[in-house]
């Protein structure tokens, strides 16, 4: 029998193929609104409690002042956020993770600074004239007389963000997101000049990338020495079917520039890309990624994929979003159980979503899935 871990404790595990108590729950995206809805009041009033303690009570209204302060427009046309109201924000999102985790039994807590996930910050921006639009502009670089629009953050604006967020770690695996640079290369290009650049000018997608890449990779060794306790790498570069590109090109002409990237993450890490990697899994995971995230429903064989990455690999996800959003809680629980047969073995699983708890998704089924968790993921009741 394996004592009762912490949280912090069963995703290291995990992440190492290590014997855990149970399958973790480790989700990187949950929207608040869904989390609070999915408990009572009692449980929503204690974290409001806990953020309120975390912060002190007179600088939480000094920040939910500027949080709204920030947020009165918000919309299409929305200004970009003054410093002291984005560090405010995500100073209070910070304080919150670990609040949301204890309550959802998620066992981490993520920070998007690095990745530039907020609307707020950016790693580089593309028209200086709309800061709103950073690297997800969709389409700025088309040739290589834009490649100086792409203006990069200080990395030490990086590291403090980090440090803010990680005062609040608690007992919780804290996870810093990343990109490796493909997903901010197609954005920022556009997906058509994108792909049709890889056939007629790889090596002006190769400018672009090493742009990014360069900057990631220095921005992983700097988040690296921080107490994170893994890493988030994120870059979308698959369909439902296949990947965006053939596994050529992406030797070729991409896995150079991500590599230096990944070259610089010297803590775990979880790898993220929706739709049907099998065709590049081999050349991913010579990166050398602990995690393959988030096994989009329906795009891989689960059976083949535990066969043969199962020991090499831990796999992250699955449960569908689709079944989060539309189904009932019944349902919800018989997937989970089904995913955790599967999955399960040798405890190289960690519970999720197949991309993250959106906004659509119904609070009931949310706490259905933590539910059959718990039911059906302990590995010391003979279930593996």
């Amino acid at each position: 029998m394996i004592n009762t871990m912490t949280p912090r404790q069963r995703i290291l595990a995990s992440l190492a193929g290590e014997p855990i108590d149970r399958i973790p729950y480790c989700e990187h995206l949950v929207d608040v609104n869904v989390a609070m809805k999915s408990v009572g009041w009692a449980d929503r009033l204690g974290v409001v409690a806990s953020t309120l303690k975390r912060l002190g009570f007179k600088g939480l209204i000094r920040d939910l002042l500027l949080a709204q302060k920030a947020g009165k427009n918000l919309g299409e046309d929305t200004p970009f956020w003054t410093a002291a109201e984005s560090k405010a924000i995500m100073r209070i999102g910070g304080a919150l993770e670990p609040s949301l985790s204890r309550l959802l039994g998620r066992d981490n807590i993520t920070f998007w600074g690095p990745a530039g996930c907020f609307d707020n910050f950016q790693p580089y921006r593309l028209n200086h004239a709309e800061r709103n639009k950073g690297w997800s502009a969709d389409g700025i670089i088309k040739t290589r007389n834009d490649l100086d629009k792409m203006v990069f953050a200080d990395i030490d604006e990086v590291v403090e963000m980090c440090e803010e967020f990680l005062d609040h770690k608690d007992e919780f695996a804290a996870c810093a997101m990343v990109y490796l640079g493909i997903d901010p290369c197609w954005h920022s290009m556009g997906f058509e000049t994108f792909s049709m650049s890889l056939i007629e000018d790889p090596e002006f997608v190769g400018e672009v990338m090493e742009r990014i890449c360069d900057w990631y990779a220095r921005c992983m060794e700097e988040v690296c020495k921080l107490d994170f306790d893994f890493i988030w790498a994120a870059d979308d570069i698959a369909h439902h079917q296949n990947p965006f590109f053939s596994p050529k090109v992406y030797r070729e002409v991409l896995l150079p520039h991500t590599r230096k990237v990944a070259e610089k993450i010297t803590k775990p890490w979880i790898y993220h890309s929706d739709g049907n990697l099998l065709p590049i899994l081999d050349d991913l995971l010579s990166q050398g990624m602990n995690v393959i995230h988030p096994l989009e429903h329906g795009s891989m064989d689960l059976k083949e994929l535990k066969k043969n990455y199962g020991q090499k690999v831990t796999l992250v996800g699955n449960i569908d979003l689709g079944n989060l959003e539309l189904n009932t809680p019944e349902s919800v629980e018989a997937e989970v159980r089904e995913k955790i047969g599967i999955l399960g073995p040798n405890y190289r699983y960690m519970l999720s979503s197949s991309n993250s708890i959106t906004a659509n998704v119904k609070p009931e089924n949310l706490t259905a899935m933590v539910k059959a968790l718990e039911k059906f993921g302990k590995y010391d009741e003979g279930l593996y």
